[in-house]
């Protein structure tokens, strides 16, 4: 048994990425999150991108003579909301969302924004990103154009800034006995490491509920922490091959 400890897991996945060039050839995989004690059976997938807005400054009082970005960038965030409204659903993993995480632009009140940027995550329940990145582009070309001069194209007032080429939803091993299934939202490592086994089994397991995640009051109990303990145990001794009648003497053995 080893462990593998990666950074940027909440970034893009580059630890794991790299991992895979470590010739890693495990039979088994614990992935930690929270999942509340049960075995997650599967994750959505994810898409993300950078919008950047471009217009022309000009003073607040003649905003005729330039053009607001931030306009620009509120009429393509409210498209894609509306869109978000008609995304595919799936019977296991739900709708799929868009989240509008950060949004910056402009320089002062009295100025016509010259620039505005926006970060956005899509959490797809059905579909690839491929597919997802043509529904959102075609979507924030369509809201803008109407911004556009003779000549201009989409691009020339609004362009995608992709983060990695996103994934699909994901299906976990979970035929553990012993433990309920649970389906999560969020997203993980376990499509940035390389299956490298046939066969090869991915188990989500963690103390703790998302629900309380990126909060002000993100905590685990005692009770969660001890009753991991016992949960993790049994993981192992199940990837390992132990039978019920070896894990007493496996228990003692260690």
């Amino acid at each position: 048994m080893s462990f593998l400890f990666v950074v940027g897991e909440e970034e893009g996945g580059d630890g794991m990425k790299a991992a895979n060039d470590l010739n890693l050839k495990p039979k088994s995989i614990l992935f930690g999150e929270p999942t509340e004690g049960k075995l997650a059976s599967g994750h959505k997938g994810i898409l993300g991108f950078k919008l950047h807005a471009k217009g022309q400054a000009a003073h607040s009082g003649y905003p005729w003579l330039g053009l607001s970005a931030n306009e620009v960038m509120v009429t393509a965030l409210a498209a894609l909301m509306e869109l978000g409204q008609n995304l595919p659903k799936d019977d296991k993993f739900g709708m799929t969302t868009i989240n509008l995480g950060k949004m910056l632009g402009g320089v002062a009140h009295n100025v016509v924004a010259e620039s505005a940027e926006a970060y956005i995550a899509v959490r797809i329940a059905q579909g690839t990103p491929a597919a997802m990145k043509n529904e959102t582009t075609n979507a924030v070309n369509t809201a803008v154009a109407k911004f556009l001069k003779d000549g201009q194209e989409p691009a020339d007032i609004i362009d995608f800034e992709f983060t990695g080429e996103g994934y699909a939803p994901i299906d976990i091993d979970h035929d553990v006995s012993g433990f309920e299934s649970i389906i999560v939202n969020y997203g993980t490592d376990i499509p940035n490491f390389k299956k490298t086994v046939d066969g090869q089994k991915r188990y989500l397991y963690g103390p703790g509920t998302i629900l309380v995640a990126h909060s002000d009051h993100e905590a685990l109990t005692e009770d969660q922490l001890t009753s991991a303990v016992d949960g993790y145990e049994k993981l192992i001794l199940h990837t390992l091959g132990k039978k019920s009648s070896e894990e007493k003497s496996y228990k003692e053995s260690l």
